[in-house]
């Protein structure tokens, strides 16, 4: 810019100008480098969250929680980038505790960078999966370690991740808790733990979620849920992630993976024993395909396979395939012939998530959770949104 030999009034003139024109082009510069837009307003990408009180109890006068589990790989984390505007929670479930009462894990793609920047709250989700290949489960062992034999250790460094970390807290996922011959004491002794883990996490303005197996009563001969003592557990967390899916799955025959009949049960028990504003329901992106030619219920064998809730469209391609819709359950199948075998396929539509979706507000619940990001495409969260309505 030459301008020195102009009058004061006219560089004055042509200064701010120039100072507007640049402005102008980073506004706009910024705008066009801003990741690709869903059909649903960017503004309403960071919301504002329920609050806990102190004396424990909720407000239910803001956004509902939209929570996704973030797996860790190149697509989930797209979905999270894709489908920021429809989230306000990301639970990295990349991290599982050692035998020895360490943490293990990481997040090589640092979701955490992407997530502020949006507004999204991110927290480190733990859990007691062994990958040995020998194992390659939830391992009871591990959550033995973990809640008794290494409980002051794992506490500090959940602690200590969630500080270090800066994450906004943490979400236990621990499962097979029935370890021992008294499935009275695993009861009792995660309670305590998740007790001290809590007071630990609020000491330090840290948040505590508990994902916790849907259940329809408290039935000591349920060993798979009865160690959850939800009404204990209620209290001392921030959040319950009622894990309202895998009603059905490849441990046994085929049925519904998440029906709204057997939802709005689990549903009816926890509100019954746990401040609802504190509940998250379960949704699944996925579904189970069982061979039907390979079943053999009576020896405990089950050809299963996973799919992906954007596969699904898939399925109604197959040979002979036929479509339908389950009343009790509200949830859709098709059965079709593979190879000679012939299958039953249980998942998700936008009705069926549409229809789940509508028990947040009939019981004031907090909001939805869903597993896992990755798996779907955006029908999923425009059905949530639609069913929030």
């Amino acid at each position: 810019m030459k301008e020195k030999k102009a009058p004061y009034r006219r560089r004055a003139v042509v200064i701010v100008g120039f100072i507007l024109g640049l402005c102008a082009w980073w506004f706009f510069s910024t705008i066009s480098q801003m990741p690709e837009e869903t059909s649903r307003s960017r503004n309403e990408a960071t919301k504002n969250l329920p609050s806990i009180q102190e004396n424990g109890s909720t407000t239910q006068n803001k956004a509902p929680i939209m929570l996704g589990y973030y797996t860790g790989d190149v697509h989930s984390f797209n979905s999270v980038r894709t489908f920021a505007p429809y989230i306000n929670i990301v639970s990295v479930d990349v991290y599982a505790v050692q035998a020895d009462g360490s943490i293990n894990g990481s997040d090589e793609l640092d979701v955490m960078e992407w997530n502020d920047s949006q507004g999204i709250q991110t927290y480190a989700c733990i859990s007691n999966y062994n990958g040995d290949p020998a194992v390659d489960d939830f391992d009871p062992a591990l959550a033995y370690a973990a809640i008794v034999t290494q409980r002051d250790l794992v506490i500090d460094n959940l602690v200590a991740l969630a500080r270090e970390g800066g994450y906004a807290g943490i979400n236990i996922d621990f499962e097979y808790l029935a370890y021992s011959e008294n499935i009275e004491d695993d009861r009792s002794a995660f309670t305590l733990f998740i007790r001290d883990l809590a007071d630990r996490l609020h000491a330090e303005s840290l948040k505590l979620i508990i994902s916790v197996p849907g259940k329809e009563a408290d039935s000591i001969d349920n060993t798979w849920s009865y160690p959850y003592d939800l009404a204990a557990l209620g209290e001392a967390a921030d959040y319950l992630q009622l894990m309202t899916y895998d009603q059905h799955g490849a441990w046994g025959g085929p049925g519904s993976v998440s029906g709204a009949d057997w939802v709005e049960e689990c549903l009816r028990y926890t509100t019954s024993v746990v401040d609802p504003a504190k509940l998250l329901i379960g949704l699944p992106a996925y579904g189970y395909d069982w061979d039907l030619s390979s079943l053999n219920v009576e020896n405990g064998s089950y050809a299963v396979s996973d799919i992906s809730w954007k596969d699904f469209p898939l399925l109604l391609t197959k040979p002979d395939a036929q479509a339908g819709w389950d009343t009790s359950s509200q949830s859709p199948f098709v059965t079709y012939m593979e190879n000679g075998n012939e299958h039953v396929a249980w998942f998700e539509n936008e009705e069926s998530i549409r229809i789940k979706v509508n028990l947040v507000q009939k019981y004031n619940l907090a909001g939805v959770s869903m597993w896992a990001l990755g798996k779907e495409d955006e029908r999923f969260w425009q059905a949530v949104e639609e069913g929030l309505k």
